[in-house]
């Protein structure tokens, strides 16, 4: 919407307010009632009035296309790709930067033998596209027009606007007819009536430069009681092109159908917030009033100040996630889609029990004023232009941790999408929390596998990856080509992995194609045996390590029936670094998992149906284990490197063997997984490097030395 200057960040609009004392507060750091937000935004536009407004939007990028480009990207195009292009290029920002400060426009009128002043903002010219160098005026529909507006927080011109802005344009220009014909309505005589306009205001510039009012050039595609009443099709309504005299070319006039546009055709926009006599008030409420509606209209009232654009159905946010921003502070980032214009966001600290909606504007913003240290778990609902909502998406969590980096954080990915009995969309809980409260690691982020897959997230960037897969992640597809990409991409940086779900090995292996395959056996380390122990679905559950008994769920325990928990082998021979990690109880020969030191646990359970949670946790503290606190492991083909003393004291030496020449990352965690120090070096060959110690708490840290080709990782003990 058009943008106040003095507040940017404003607080949101009144239906922010849709709880009362949330746990949580908006950006502004405070709740507003709405009320206290209509005088607010009263007292802001007041202030406001004698500087420019200006059209909300993005920042134009300077790799964006120029004029030209555009009449070459839009020429080919049928009527709706266009317009959806169009619509496309303006809010993505790619708006000459002289249309974005809008212009004041002034009139008065007397009324019942009382005065009145209004003054409205309108963008300079008609809408185009590109640079100040480059543009292309743009016509359009007026249905493609409308849903801008709606957008925006603008509307279109009525008659008496357009001859109010035509007066007090400091640039104005003869019309340029070009002959009628059947090809008025195409992007190459658009073009063609682009240039001569063009070549007229340019002649002008060095006296009135761009951004100063023009009228003249186009004409306006208008709000109008006419435009309803009619047999169907829709209409449009037209007026304007003003000779140099004052007189316009077109009158009233609504022949056309509301999917028709020419070359002649021009969008003026002007920002919905008015002021009235200093006081604020809108376009929609003044053209409403029996009595104000002459200030803008001079066909009497227009109740319905706009063309017919249907709300589009919204689906529920599927790409989405939640970060760990900073202390007290989650970053939601969502998949940018133009129908949008913010989000309904619950929080919970339980993943069950919710507080009321808030409101919060655009496709990335943070949620501020939280518990410290705390893990929440979150969902939202689309919220579009016309009211209209979404359904409420599936739920994600983060923590609340101070200057933590994405390096001391695990990601989890949720990926169990499939619409089938049990799955209620929140078996992020169980994961979340276990790692909350059970590894030494606590702080986590999350995303959906759509995410993932549209780069709202880099998994290299994180410590560790939790992916939930549940059962079979969508209708009989588990891992798409995408993810297995993304995943093997990440399993070369040797970073931790856990996967869990069952019927993985039977999509991947038993019946995918040779390059699920080849993931399955070489990134997975594992083959398929049998589609549950003996073949025999919904009959076994229970698994054993060397250390415990675990159970996973019937369905009768709190998530959903494990019918098919795959039974796998591992793909190439134990060692000391890899290895089944447990059997079906009953069954030694029949595995239930692998691990891999320091990088995999892949289980063929879901990890949210083990029970109780107690049971949950012990496992989670053994993949824990895996990820960060075993023995040094050693990847690559040289000598092992030593740190030493541990326990240690007041300094820590490292060595490193002759045989040992790469570029590494070197990082030392405390036991949250918070980041004390890290730096990229060209680790020397046949050096120690004192680590100093002396300033740090006693405790237990995690010493990383990460390389294209080695892991090393050590627990350090300090004394």
């Amino acid at each position: 919407m058009a943008k106040l200057n003095l507040l940017p960040e404003m607080i949101p609009r009144a239906e922010n307010n849709k709880t009362e004392g949330p746990k949580y507060e908006l950006s502004a750091n405070k709740m507003w009632n709405k009320q206290s937000f209509l005088f607010i935004a009263c007292i802001v536009f007041l202030l406001q009035a004698g500087s420019a407004q200006t059209l909300n939007l993005p920042t134009r990028n300077p790799l964006a296309r120029n004029g030209t480009q555009i009449v070459s990207l839009l020429t080919p195009l049928s009527l709706t790709a266009r317009e959806d292009t169009i619509y496309s290029q303006v809010i993505s920002g790619n708006v000459p930067d002289f249309l974005r400060q809008m212009i004041a426009v002034t009139d008065t009128e007397t009324i019942n033998s009382q005065q009145y002043i209004i003054e409205y903002y309108v963008i300079p010219d008609y809408m185009a596209l590109g640079c100040d160098s480059d543009y292309f005026l743009c016509p359009m529909t007026p249905l493609l027009a409308q849903r801008l507006a709606n957008y925006l927080g603008c509307s279109l011109t009525t008659r008496k606007m357009v001859n109010q802005i035509w007066k007090q344009a400091t640039v104005k220009l003869a019309p340029q007819p070009i002959s009628p014909s059947a090809q008025m309505t195409t992007v190459p005589v658009f073009n063609d009536h682009n240039i001569m306009v063009k070549t007229s205001r340019n002649a002008q510039l060095a006296l009135h430069p761009l951004g100063e009012l023009v009228g003249g050039d186009k004409k306006d595609v208008v709000i109008s009681n006419i435009i309803y009443g009619y047999p169907s099709p829709g209409r449009v309504v037209i007026y304007g092109w003003h000779q140099l005299n004052g007189s316009p070319i077109q009158p009233l006039y609504n022949g056309h159908e509301e999917t028709y546009a020419d070359y002649s055709h021009g969008i003026r926009f002007v920002q919905n917030e008015v002021l009235v006599n200093g006081s604020a008030t809108n376009i929609q409420t003044i053209l409403a009033s029996s009595t104000l509606n002459v200030l803008l209209s001079d066909e009497g009232v227009i109740a319905i100040p706009n063309y017919p654009v249907t709300a589009p159905t919204l689906t529920k946010p599927q790409s989405f996630c939640v970060l760990d921003s900073d202390q007290g502070i989650l970053r939601v980032k969502v998949l940018p889609n133009a129908d949008i214009k913010g989000y309904n966001v619950l929080l919970s600290r339980d993943g069950i029990t919710f507080d009321m909606p808030v409101f919060y504007n655009g496709s990335d913003f943070t949620i501020e004023g939280l518990i410290n240290d705390t893990l929440y778990y979150m969902k939202l609902s689309a919220e579009g232009f016309f009211g209209n909502t979404s359904p409420y998406s599936e739920v994600l969590a983060a923590t609340t941790f101070e200057n933590i980096t994405y390096e001391s954080q695990w990601m989890i990915i949720n990926a169990f999408d499939r619409a089938t009995t049990g799955n209620t969309y929140d078996f992020i809980r169980q994961h979340a929390s276990a790692i909350f409260q059970c590894t030494t690691i606590p702080s986590l982020s999350s995303a959906t596998n759509e995410a993932m897959c549209d780069s709202l997230i880099l998994l290299s960037e994180y410590m560790a990856v939790d992916y939930i897969l549940g059962e079979e992640s969508s209708l009989n597809e588990t891992f798409s080509d995408e993810e297995q990409q993304i995943i093997t991409a990440y399993n070369i940086t040797y970073k931790p992995l856990f996967v869990s779900g069952s019927e993985i090995a039977w999509d991947l292996d038993h019946l995918g194609s040779a390059s699920d395959k080849a993931f399955f056996n070489n990134v997975l380390h594992a083959t398929y045996a049998e589609d549950a122990p003996n073949n025999t679905a919904s009959t076994y559950y229970q698994f054993t390590t060397t250390t415990s008994t675990f159970q996973f769920d019937n369905g009768t325990n709190g998530t959903y029936d494990v019918r098919y928990p795959d039974v796998i082998s591992l793909s190439s021979a134990p060692t000391s670094e890899m290895n089944t990690l447990g059997y079906y109880t009953g069954f030694p020969s029949k595995y239930a998992g692998v691990w891999k030191n320091h990088t995999l646990v892949y289980l063929a359970i879901p990890f949210e149906t083990i029970y109780p949670a107690s049971a949950r946790c012990s496992f989670m503290e053994w993949v824990n284990e895996v990820f960060f606190l075993m023995e040094d492991v050693e990847i690559s083909n040289t000598d092992d490197i030593k740190v030493f003393p541990n326990p240690a004291s007041d300094i820590l030496h490292m060595y490193i063997p002759d045989t040992y020449n790469e570029p590494g990352f070197m990082s030392l965690l405390d036991i949250s997984g918070k980041r004390i120090f890290g730096y990229d070096r060209q680790l020397q060959p046949g050096t120690t490097t004192d680590i100093i110690l002396m300033e740090l708490p006693k405790g237990i840290y995690i010493l990383n030395i990460k390389t294209d080709k080695t892991v090393f990782s050590k627990k350090i003990v300090l004394l």
